[in-house]
């Protein structure tokens, strides 16, 4: 592929601190962009499995301390998230057992909130 139509596929404003980092060398611009994308791929992998891990790792200490099914209780009327400071987490949780619907396990509503519950 040509590099001008790299470039209008992927942009100027994002193609421009490649060609920058290559002096000017649009075919090592390419490459080096292609390399950044296979890294990319790599570490979104390792970040996935570290997500899941963490995640189970909360979930088992919380589930020792508040029972098997602490994400539902906790979101329900006078549960611990049943506050004004835990608003959104309250409204997650319960929106995510509202969607698996009958299908609520509690291991499914672990996998179905998004990692950012869990900061």
């Amino acid at each position: 592929m040509r590099y001008t139509d790299f470039e209008h596929i992927m942009t100027p404003a994002r193609m421009g601190r490649y060609l920058t980092a290559c002096g000017g060398n649009t075919r090592k611009a390419m490459t080096m962009y292609c390399k950044n994308l296979q890294l990319s791929q790599e570490l979104f992998t390792v970040i996935s499995c570290f997500e899941i891990a963490l995640r189970n790792a909360i979930d088992k200490h919380y589930a020792g301390t508040f029972g098997n099914d602490w994400l539902r209780n906790a979101a329900a009327p006078g549960g611990i998230f049943d506050n004004s400071q835990c608003r959104m987490t309250k409204t997650t949780i319960n929106d995510a057992i509202q969607k698996l619907n009958h299908s609520y396990t509690h291991c499914k509503l672990v996998a179905e909130l998004g990692f950012g519950l869990w900061r």
